[in-house]
This record gives structure tokens, sequence and C-alpha cells, in this order.
């Protein structure tokens, strides 16, 4: 098994990743770069971004040495931890080296890790001087994911698990301006809220998520703008990760909003879909009752197409201002977003159904899709860190798209001095 390895004055040895087998066939291990490099941050984060995209992953390993004090061992596993949050529960173990020179044991180690991260993290090996080779590579087969994990690093998520930019102190500034405005924005909502209630509350709520989604643009080309970023050259790289760390501090406020907003979600209304017993046809039942009717009838004319509750098919709709005074909200109008049934003459030619008489509670029942039946984990993935629209952003992009896939292509296992391994071989990217 290929440890990390480190020389004097804390810089890895490591430059470029790595793959090895172990000695049984059994593992591919990717030995990457420190994405804490002090230097060449970009180049040692996409060769962990290649070690990532090579093979389905089996297990990500963070490796931290202990160390006396074990909130600076919880603080090694975080810097890395954190930025894999959004990838699978269980994606990301951790391997704590040199136990034979602290007094603490591993026990007294795991409620750090849950306590301090809380993250879900539970599987965690301990090594030592006095470890064998074999219960090292038993530990690690023992927490291996089966099936493993596919990943896909790009220009859209990297900038999401890895930190290129430097603590420059006027762009540190710049971005806590940035932040601080946002959370006024949410604090000043939440005081104006108060006095709504009911549906006009819940029309509020999914208002100002779409213009707090939208002030997050505003703020990547204001920082852009006042910084004169062009995304291109020497501080490309730094520009782009500057960018990307003001987002991810504005979306984690914007997750909170979002968390909100879902919770007073409209029921989509669907309870049962059933088929015709005759031609297989499947239905959804909008208008009517439960007794017989004829496969194909459709909703009337002046029916509302809408599975959700009826009152709110009609949205109350709001302007957003936000200035040094503050924000100020201001309620504009409506908006129907019902659709009328097409039952007209001359509309909806097309024909559905058999014709043939059904009875509602007599049709089979049918599963219903996955996307009516189940509920959708809240997330942010659709707020890009750094979009083509800023001046010069889509160059960057491409060009770590480009670089992803030239590193890619260097990357080979050592299959002739190791062998082809066992098949079902596992993959361990290690940081």
């Amino acid at each position: 098994v290929v440890s990390t390895q480190s020389c004097h004055y804390g810089r890895g040895v490591t430059r470029e990743t790595q793959t090895y087998w172990t000695k049984d066939g059994s593992l591919i291990i990717a030995d990457t770069p420190g994405s804490n490099a002090l230097q060449e941050k970009l180049d040692h984060n996409l060769e962990i971004a290649v070690a990532l995209n090579y093979l389905s992953v089996s297990r990500i390993l963070v490796i931290v040495k202990a160390d006396t004090r074990i909130d600076n061992v919880v603080e090694g596993v975080r810097k890395y931890a954190e930025r894999l949050v959004d990838l699978e529960e269980d994606i990301v173990g951790v391997i704590v080296t040199h136990m034979d020179t602290v007094t603490w044991t591993g026990e007294e180690f795991l409620p750090w890790i849950e306590e301090e991260l809380g993250l879900g993290i539970e599987d965690v090996i301990f090594s030592g001087e006095d470890t064998s080779y074999s219960k090292l590579l038993g530990d690690i087969h023992s927490i291996c994911k089966d099936p493993p994990y596919k990943m896909t690093i790009d220009h859209e998520n990297f900038l999401r698990f890895f930190k290129i930019n430097n603590n420059q102190v006027k762009l540190i500034k710049s971005t806590n301006r940035a932040v601080d405005s946002f959370k006024k924005m949410k604090d000043g909502f939440e005081e104006i809220k108060k006095a709504f209630s009911g549906k006009d509350l819940i029309d509020l709520l999914f208002e100002f998520n779409t213009w707090m989604d939208h002030q997050i643009l505003v703020a990547q080309k204001k920082m852009t703008e006042e910084n004169n970023f062009t995304f291109y050259g020497e501080s490309a790289a730094n520009e782009a990760g500057h960018i990307a760390n003001m987002t991810n501090q504005l979306k984690a406020i914007l997750y909170d909003i979002r968390v909100e907003t879902a919770g007073v979600q409209s029921e989509h209304g669907v309870e049962q879909a059933r088929r015709c017993p005759h031609c297989n046809e499947v239905w959804f039942k909008i208008e009517g009752c439960d007794g017989s009717t004829t496969c194909g009838n459709r909703p009337s004319q002046h029916a509302i197409i809408d599975v959700r509750d009826p009152s709110f098919g009609v949205l109350g709709t709001y302007t957003f201002k936000w200035n040094s005074t503050g924000l100020t909200i201001t309620k504009t109008g409506t908006k129907d977003i019902r659709t009328k049934g097409q039952n007209k003459k001359g509309e909806n030619k097309k024909s559905f159904g058999c014709g043939k008489s059904i009875n509602w509670k007599a049709m089979p029942l049918v599963e219903l899709p996955s996307d009516l039946k189940e509920a959708h984990r809240v997330n942010t993935d659709d707020v890009q860190l750094l979009p083509d629209s800023l001046a010069g952003a889509s160059g960057w992009n491409r060009e770590v798209d480009g670089m992803l896939k030239q590193k890619g292509k260097s990357l080979k296992t050592e299959k002739a001095r190791n062998g082809e391994g066992k098949a079902g071989s596992g993959y361990l990217p290690w940081v």
C-alpha cells in the first residue's frame, strides 16, 4: 500500500497522480498530490480530479497523520471532507496513520468525527508502525463500496470540490461584502414575511427564492467588474477560485431558503393511476366520479387541468428591491398558471384511449412514476459557480475541461509491472 509522502518545509513529494496495484491485485490505489499545496494549486487539484474520474470509485480515503491534539486531526479531515459533502453518502472514509506516536485511541477519536464534523463519516481505519500489510488491506476491503461509485468531475463541479484561490486581502474583502449583503437580504425578508400568511406567504416564498437565485448572478458580475477579472492568463485560476469561493457561500444561504420553500410546496395531488383493462392505456382522474366512464374521455373544456390544490393555480407576484436602506417588497399582481381543457370543437383532434366502457374503481392500479411519489432532495446544483455569461469565463471553463481530458489520457495503471489484478478489483483514490 502506498502512503502519502512528505518532505521538508511541508511540501508534498507527489506532484501528479500515480496508480498502483496492491500485491494481491485486489485493489488499485491512486496516490494524489495534496490539494492544500502552497503552490501549483490548480495543477495539483486537477490531478486529484483526474484520479476521481479514472475509474468507478470504491472509496475515497482521506489520509491524516495522528497528532497529539485530536482536534488537529479532525481539522485535517475537515479540509477535504467538506468539499465532498455533495457526493453519495458513505463514499468518504478516513485513514489515521502514526497511531503509535499518540496516547489516545481510535475509540476516543470516533466521537470527535461525528460531533465536530457531522458529515456522516462512520468508517475510520487506524494504522501504526506495528500494523501489518494484511491487516491494513483487510480493513480497507471491509469499507469498500459495492457497487463502486461513478464520478465525473468537469468544469461544472470542479470549483465546488477544490479551492484554488489565494488569500489576497482585497479579494477576500470583496467576497465578504457580497456574502454580508446576501445575508442581510435574507434577514430583511425574514422580518417582512411576518406580515404575510397563508397562500400569500407561500407565493412570496417562491418569488423570493427566484429573486435570490438571480442575485447570485448579480453578485458574480459585480465582483468580476470591481476586480477587473478576465479569467485569462496567470491569474485566471485564482480569479475563478475567488468567484467560486463567494458563490459557494451564497449557495449555502440560498439552500436554507429553498429548504423553507420546499417545506410549504403544494402537494401534487395525484394519488392513483389506473390502467384500462382493454387497451392498457394509463390514466389519472382529473375530474368526475369513481364509477363508469369511457376510456379516452378527456376533461371538459372548462376544467382546469392542474392536479395541485386549486387555490394555488393563481400566484401572487412581487417586486423586490435592495439598496443601502434595506429590502423592500411590493405586490405587483397575479399570474394564472393553470391550463384549461382542450375539448373544444376542432382542438386536440388526436384521439386517446380505445373508447370502450370502463369503471374507474374496477381498473387495475398502476405504480406512480418516481417523480410523483418521491420527495426530491433540495439542492443548489443548478447554480453555476462560474457561468459562461461572465466575460471571459467560458474560455476558462473550456480550458479546465481540456486539461482534465489531457491529464486523464496520461494516467496509466502499471498493469505491465503488477499484472491485471483480480476480477472485481476495487479502486481507491486517496488524498
